[in-house]
């Protein structure tokens, strides 16, 4: 049995994808865009505000709230923070999240409390999702954290490098 991250990590691309947009529900007050998935297996989503500009910009958003949100298949390392934080800077966002299905160094979590920006590992983005009502992929039980099997579970099958005697047998088989 596969924790919930786990299987975030092994789903397709355009799935991920998916979640990644469902997941901007958490930020109800911005509006969202997700970006295709990197070959590294990364997806973001643009977090523009809802606001209305002000009356005399010539750019339309140009006073409107920005932010993104990275979701990461890889551990995130303390570089990786700082390439992240860098980024956020750069762009003067308000809001930045860095979120992986994997693990997140501590030195990591300790650079991410030093620069302005939420640092999720796998269990504290399956918790952020499920807290905000965002379905999981593949049939994931949202009512027991700790034990995610689900005999209906159908993303065994779609699982690439899975095998055979990981699935269940067909009804009738």
């Amino acid at each position: 049995m596969r924790r919930p991250a786990d299987r975030l990590a092994a789903l397709p691309d355009g799935a991920f994808a998916a979640f990644a947009e469902r997941l901007g529900g958490v930020w109800p007050e911005y509006e969202t865009a997700t970006s295709p998935v990197t070959p590294d297996g990364t997806v973001e989503l643009s977090l523009v505000g809802r606001g209305e500009p002000a009356a005399d910009d010539t750019a339309p958003d140009s006073d409107r709230d920005r932010g993104v949100v990275r979701l990461c298949r890889a551990d995130v390392t303390v570089e990786d923070v700082n390439d992240f934080a860098v980024f956020v800077a750069e762009r003067g966002l308000s809001v930045a999240v860095l979120a992986t299905v994997g693990e997140v160094e501590s030195a990591a979590q300790r650079r991410a409390r030093a620069a302005p920006l939420e640092l999720y590992d796998g269990a504290a983005l399956v918790s952020l999702a499920r807290d905000a009502g965002v379905a999981l992929p593949g049939s994931v039980d949202p009512s027991d954290p700790s034990d995610p099997s689900d005999p209906s579970d159908s993303s065994r099958s779609s699982d690439p490098g899975g095998s055979d005697h990981d699935r269940e047998p067909e009804p009738g088989t």
